[in-house]
């Protein structure tokens, strides 16, 4: 079996992480549709207005910093304590597509070289990133399954 093309396993993850903003886009057309206690219920969990706040806080404090760290820059982690439930959707959403966009953007950047160096104990980047596409699935089901079952 042939070696898999490292060039198009990064831009099939970069794609992945993309898709995040496309769903945003998705949410803006019907968030104004949706009122307060649909995005901000924490009775199952996290509201929804929570879960893109963590996707945000994901971004900003631990992946971009990460992938600054390798390409030699440095990022400050902005305050981790955030009431997202008291900030407007449409706001929510600006940032979230806005952290997204500066991953996407630092991980572009790098060398094919940096995206073989370990993040975390036993990550590389493409895996880090990997495993950031995957929690973005989870968190938009468990997104999905919050408003379905308000409607």
């Amino acid at each position: 079996m042939p070696e898999p093309d490292p060039a198009r396993s990064r831009s099939a993850v970069l794609d992945q992480l993309r898709y995040l903003i496309d769903e945003i886009a998705a949410l803006r057309q019907v968030s104004a549709r949706l009122n307060e206690s649909q995005i901000t219920n924490t009775e199952r969990g996290l509201s929804v207005k929570q879960c893109y706040g963590a996707i945000i806080m994901r971004d900003r404090n631990k992946i971009l910093p990460a992938l600054k760290n390798i390409s030699g820059r440095t990022i400050t982690p902005k305050a981790s304590s955030v009431d997202w439930n008291s900030i407007p959707m449409k706001d929510i959403l600006v940032q979230v597509e806005s952290a997204r966009r500066s991953v996407i953007e630092v991980a572009e950047n790098l060398s094919s070289e940096a995206w073989s160096q370990q993040i975390t104990e036993g990550e590389d980047v493409f895996q880090f990133l990997l495993t950031a596409s995957q929690q973005d699935t989870d968190t938009l089901r468990t997104v999905a399954e919050r408003l379905y079952r308000t409607w």
